[in-house]
Parts: structure tokens; C-alpha cells; sequence
């Protein structure tokens, strides 16, 4: 049926182009897909684009074989930048979801995805938004009391935090500020989920995935406060490999800069992109409670801005004394569970690290003078903000003091994703430049 609908489609959009084609050279549906996508998509040659549009049924068909056995049963899918409804049709096809919620950012002409829903029955939306850059109408409402977020989830089933997930989410994106948003969106408690905890499903660059999975191992360059936060508040899945072919727009071909100390990451599979899932932890509010959690932010970032800070002489800028307090408490612990153990080291992407269980009482071992934050990994970071929230010093610390007018200057920003924080700091999204 779709392959039908997809042919009839673009008989009628695009005979144009037809009138090129030749019996030595006939032009094939993907070539005619792509000729429909506005120009700077299908034309222009990108190395990280924000957005990607799925253009090859072959690619529709190895997403959905690879997707079916992990997506847990929901009444709503959100799918964003769908295009012409390749994995749309894969959706409708398989009956499970009551509700799809259809978000494009981009002026296509979307005749094929209402024929779509449509002959299928299926209960749709199709909403004009910008879903990669959600941060911007976050702030715009903020500016002018809009209703612009609450207008493009409207359809969205409201859950705890607590609760099961609410919807799946799906869509390509090779932004690297959509991910810091997933990160404020729990640290500050609106925007996607303050409607609940979403299954997503995102394809993306192997560079960002590299370094939001990453241990310390690879290097402080890439092992960041981002990649710390992000562990410590998501599960995370890889799934499978898809060629970078079967998407728009095409790709800039990589050129390796020999004074780049990114060459290993950037280098990583740069003709594929990443299929993987992303789930916010169920119970990442019982480790830290949420009123805690702005403060485990500032914490992460504050004492991350330089890859070589030493953990004691930091906090004791904040509590005197405390460093002999911090040496006895440490000690040996159990190595975290693997949430995915079939996931086996092999099977994973290279730099990339299995998702493991989060704990705030992961002492980091035989903690000195010379330790650095860079040495923790992220659940030795939560357990050691953990230590240094239970201190009675603690409520009248200058570090609360410090949160505060962060927080008051990132409140005047025009911009959440590029606070005064991340000024000072070796720039992590140097990594997927």
C-alpha cells in the first residue's frame, strides 16, 4: 500500500522531474523524495546538520526491524521531522499506538502523510514546529507567557515523573544542544519532561553519542560535565548502525585536522549514523530529591569547568577542613550493574560505554590530594554531592550563595544552553563541530 501511495505521490508532485528521466537513467523514488525536500536539504552537503530527513525505504525498513522488539506498548507516538512519512507508514502499520503526534519544521507539503493516517484510520496531528530547537520556544514563553510548549503537547498524556513512560518519541537530530536540553528539562523541571518520562528513539551522529556515553577513560577532552549529568539522569541504548546515505542532507565529506584533539572521536564511523534509545532514569529523583537537583547541576558544572580540578582543594573553598573528612569516607564499591548485559563490549560503539545502574553511595577508592573530578565517574560524582549535601556546613556555605546568582544570570540569558557556565569551560561542543 505505501509503496503505491509513495509512486502515486510523487507522479503527481513531480513531473518535472520526470521529464529528466531516461530509459539509461531512470530516476528511482528515493531520487524523486529527495527532489521534493526543499533545496538546502537535498542539495547542500552538511557535516552535522540539526535536523535529518530519512530518504531511503531501505533505511525505513532496517529502522523498523531494529526498533519493533525494543519500543514498549504507549497510546501516543510523537514523531518529529517525519518528511514523507516513510517510518510514518511503519508506524501506522503496525497498530499499536491510539495517537500519533506529528511534528515538521520545515514548509513540506505533507498530502502523503495525511493519506497516510487517513486510509489506516489512524488518529493523527500534524503541528508546524521547530522539535530540535525546543529550547527556543521554552524561552519564548518564558518572555511573553506563551503557550506555545503547552500548544505542541497538548495531545501529550500527562504522567509522574515516577510513572511508566508516557509516549515514544522519534525522530534523527544531530544537535548537540538538543540533548543539553533533555538535561535542563530535568533540572529544571519543564519543557518536554515535565509531561512525564518519553521513550526516545533518536538517530544521531556517532560523535555525540561517543561523548554523552563515554568514560573517563577516552580523556577529559571529551568526558565532560555533560556526559556526566547525562549518565546519571538517562539510560541509554544503542541498537544499530544505519549507513549516513539513507539521509538527508547529504554528507560533507571529513576531513581530519591534524592539530584537532578530537581527531579519535570525529574520526568514530563518520559514514553511519547512530540508532539508539534514551530513557530518563525512573528513579533518578530518589537519588537526588528534585529540590536538589539545580544544585547537583551547578555542582557537576561548577567543578568541571576545568578538566584538571582537584576535589578537595575545590570543596574546601566551600567547607573548610573538609578534606580529611572526604579521605576517611572513601572506600571500595561494588562495581555498578549493567542495566543491558547482553550488551556485550564487542556489540557496543567504540569509546561508548554500557548503560549501568546509578547509585549515590559509589565511593570513589583511596580519594587523595591529587584527585581530580575528571577521575570520577558519574556515579562517584552523584555520591560525592550526595556526601556534600548531607554536611550540616552545607546551608551556610558559599555555595549556595554561588547557585543563586548563577541561577539569577542564566534567568536574564537569552540563551539556557549557553549560560555563564559553559564560558570558562574547554568547550564540549567542540566535539561534534
Amino acid at each position: 500500500m505505501f509503496k503505491s501511495n509513495l509512486t502515486r505521490f510523487i507522479n503527481r508532485q513531480s513531473k518535472r522531474f520526470i521529464q529528466n528521466s531516461t530509459n539509461e537513467n531512470p530516476l528511482k523514488s528515493e531520487d524523486l523524495l529527495s527532489e521534493l525536500l526543499p533545496a538546502r536539504i537535498h542539495k547542500k552537503r552538511q557535516r552535522t546538520p540539526e535536523a535529518f530527513y530519512l530518504a531511503n525505504q531501505k533505511g525505513a525498513d532496517k529502522i523498523a526491524t531494529a526498533l519493533k522488539p525494543h519500543i514498549s506498548p504507549q497510546d501516543t507516538l510523537l514523531e518529529f521531522n517525519p518528511g514523507y512519512g516513510l517510518m510514518t507508514q511503519k508506524f501506522v502499520d503496525w497498530k499499536i499506538f491510539k495517537n500519533i503526534i506529528l511534528v515538521e519544521q520545515t514548509k513540506l507539503n505533507n498530502k502523503l502523510i495525511q493519506e497516510i493516517c487517513q486510509q489506516n484510520n489512524q488518529k493523527y496531528s500534524l503541528k508546524k514546529g521547530d522539535f530540535i530547537n525546543l529550547w527556543k520556544i521554552v524561552f519564548q514563553d518564558k518572555i511573553d507567557d506563551g503557550t506555545r510548549v503547552a500548544n505542541l503537547f497538548e495531545d501529550v498524556p500527562r504522567k509522574s515523573f515516577s510513572d511508566d513512560t508516557n509516549m515514544v518519541i522519534f525522530g534523527a537530530v544531530g544537535s548537540y544542544i538538543f540533548f543539553k536540553h533533555l538535561i535542563n528539562s530535568i533540572v529544571f523541571q519543564n519543557s518536554l519532561f515535565s509531561y512525564g518520562r518519553s521513550e526516545l528513539y533518536l538517530v544521531m551522529p556517532p560523535a555525540i553519542y561517543v561523548h554523552l556515553t563515554c568514560s573517563n577513560e577516552i580523556g577529559y577532552m571529551i568526558y565532560r560535565s555533560s556526559t556526566m549529568l547525562f549518565q546519571m539522569m538517562f539510560e541509554h541504548r544503542f541498537i544499530t548502525t544505519l549507513p549516513r546515505e539513507y539521509f538527508l542532507p547529504q554528507q560533507a565529506e571529513y576531513k581530519s585536522k591534524k592539530s584537532s584533539k578530537l581527531n579519535k572521536v570525529n574520526s568514530i564511523n563518520p559514514d553511519v549514523l547512530y540508532l539508539v534509545k534514551i530513557v530518563p532514569r525512573k528513579n533518578f529523583y530518589d537519588l537526588c530529591a528534585p529540590e536538589d537537583v539545580q544544585a547537583l547541576w551547578y555542582f557537576v558544572k561548577q567543578n568541571c569547568v576545568s578538566r584538571r580540578n582537584r576535589i578537595l582543594p575545590n570543596l574546601e573553598k566551600y567547607v573548610p577542613g573538609c578534606g580529611p573528612r572526604l579521605i576517611l569516607q572513601s572506600s571500595d564499591s561494588p562495581p555498578p550493574k549493567d542495566l543491558y548485559p547482553s550488551d556485550h563490549s564487542t556489540f557496543l560503539p567504540k569509546y561508548s560505554t554500557n548503560c549501568v545502574e546509578m547509585s549515590n553511595k559509589c565511593y570513589f577508592p583511596n580519594m587523595n590530594i591529587h584527585t581530580e573530578f575528571g577521575d570520577l565517574s558519574p556515579s562517584q560524582m552523584l555520591t560525592l554531592f550526595t556526601q556534600f549535601r548531607s554536611w550540616p556546613e552545607y546551608k551556610d556555605s558559599s555555595f549556595l550563595a554561588s547557585l543563586e546568582n548563577s541561577l539569577l544570570k542564566l534567568e536574564s540569558s537569552v540563551d539556557e544552553n549557553i549560560d555563564v557556565l559553559e564560558v570558562p569551560e574547554e568547550d564540549d561542543a567542540n566535539v561534534v563541530n
